[in-house]
């Protein structure tokens, strides 16, 4: 972009000029227009029959006045100045239904939600796919809804101003929000009471999106629950498939296939990262896919782009803190307990990220950009082995000082910031540094991380880390400016709620 859009300069703000659209008009939702738009006005006919009469506004539409009076209830909506509804919303004879609100929110899922929660986004988005699906199951196009308005009223609020009065049509996306993850909730309950195993796929996406949609509200607790029901429903589904097991199945796809193991894998993930910072009560397994031919493919499927054996690494060394934990002080710990830590510690250390990384560019040469790739699968591989040191100095066992690997990480997060589709991924990496500086030069490095995520994603769990990290700062005693570490032993970065900090 050569020069400030039109938009930045209506507005009267300085335009960053570093893309097409520009990154504020996409972070505030509007069109960002080059230059000024044309607008239609009242006009005289000066040719033929009509010569000198003015046109009046005109109803292109051909609706009636009543039609048109009722439409602008929907300013709110349209105020917002984002792109044309998608074409599917307007031509679907399934969506015709549907109020321009919920049309205008399905279209923000599309064009803000998907991005969001993928490494790279490309056609073959999972989380884009999931709109086929909810135009036949109306409790999973209400959730789509629901992540849209909350999203979309984030975007209203300041990193570190939550009482300052916002605009009203954040407000009303706000109200939309609640309604239609009501509205979702309801819905979803009815179908758990006769769960349909054609259904099996839209009902898991539905609880999926309900976890994102926790992570935009707070990412405290909520997310545990729907991820427990999911694994239920997972067990309730199997023994459904069972009793046909001898008979012919319908072969669903590769395409469903693909979306089946995505959120499969999404599940995974969240079940991994969850528990690091959680109570053993919380714990919600699902078993992690080793299967290397497939990864291969999708990294452009990834949520994270965390390596499948840094998720490994971590979820191991998640299992031996919550063994430390359930053993109480009082008992043994036994040395195969910390030879193992030691052996899986080695083993991360070890792991080739650079290797890692490249493997990805014969696939999608395109897109990956090996070094960046590396850096972030080294980010979490770094916050990875900080996590396992503070299980193997819970044993007891002598561990090397943290501060060379504390400064890695920060030197990483910090190189990462140019890219801004690889660094909304390290919400997770950022709060493991945070809870490991001991600088307050440091500190205020991750709080500038935490609002740069913020800026990114809107997401509130952002805001609730950027907290607990705060608070558990001032419990450190200052002395010369460095602060004492009183995290040692049978903390083992134990929060006092359930997090979700990815």
């Amino acid at each position: 972009m050569n020069r400030a859009c039109w938009t930045c300069r209506s507005r009267t703000i300085q335009c960053d000029q570093s893309q097409s659209p520009c990154a504020k008009c996409e972070k505030a939702g509007l069109q960002c227009f080059d230059k000024r738009p044309l607008r239609w006005v009242k006009g005289a006919a000066i040719r033929g029959k009509m010569r000198g009469r003015l046109y009046g506004d005109s109803n292109s539409d051909g609706l009636p006045i009543s039609n048109v009076i009722q439409g602008t209830k929907q300013k709110r909506v349209l105020a917002s100045g984002v792109k044309c509804l998608p074409a599917f919303a307007l031509q679907d004879p399934r969506i015709s239904n549907l109020d321009r609100a919920s049309r205008y929110y399905m279209d923000y899922y599309n064009n803000r939600i998907c991005k969001l929660f993928i490494l790279y986004d490309s056609e073959s988005n999972p989380f884009r796919h999931l709109l086929s699906h909810a135009l036949d199951d109306s409790t999973l196009q209400q959730c789509i809804v629901a992540l849209a308005a909350r999203h979309f009223a984030n975007t209203g609020r300041l990193f570190d101003q939550a009482n300052v009065s916002v605009s009203p049509r954040f407000v009303h996306a706000n109200t939309d929000a609640l309604h239609f993850k009501r509205q979702t909730i309801g819905a979803l309950s009815r179908q758990l009471t006769r769960p349909e195993l054609e259904r099996k796929d839209a009902t898991l996406a539905t609880i999926l999106l309900l976890i994102f949609l926790d992570l935009l509200e707070s990412g405290i607790d909520g997310w545990d629950y729907h991820l427990q029901g999911a694994k239920g429903l997972v067990n309730l589904y199997q023994s459904l498939v069972a009793p046909r097991a001898s008979g012919q199945s319908e072969d669903p796809g590769e395409t469903a296939q693909e979306l089946r193991r995505f959120i499969d894998r999404q599940f995974s993930l969240i079940a991994t990262l969850g528990a690091t910072l959680s109570s053993p009560k919380s714990r919600s397994e699902f078993s992690l896919s080793g299967d290397g031919n497939r990864h291969q493919e999708s990294i452009v499927r990834s949520f994270l782009g965390c390596p499948e054996f840094i998720l490994k690494a971590i979820h191991f060394f998640s299992n031996q803190r919550d063994l430390i934990s359930e053993s109480g002080i009082h008992e043994m710990i036994s040395d195969a307990d910390v030879r193992d830590t030691l052996a899986m510690l080695e083993l991360t250390e070890n792991f080739d990220c650079v290797e890692w990384a490249s493997g990805f560019q014969r696939s999608s040469p395109s897109i990956v950009n090996v070094q960046r790739l590396s850096n972030l699968s080294l980010a979490y591989k770094t916050a990875a082995l900080l996590y396992g040191r503070r299980v193997l100095k819970a044993f007891k066992a002598a561990v090397p000082d943290n501060e060379d690997l504390v400064l890695q990480l920060l030197a990483l997060i910090d190189d990462l910031k140019s890219d801004t589709t690889l660094f909304k991924c390290l919400l997770w990496p950022t709060f493991i540094a945070g809870l490991e500086c001991q600088k307050e030069s440091q500190q205020t490095a991750v709080l500038q991380s935490m609002r740069m995520l913020w800026d990114l994603t809107s997401c509130l769990n952002i805001i609730s880390a950027s907290k607990v990290l705060q608070a558990r700062w001032k419990q450190k005693p200052l002395t010369g400016g460095v602060l004492h570490d009183v995290y040692g032993g049978p903390d083992l970065y134990r929060i006092d709620r359930d997090w979700l900090l990815i």
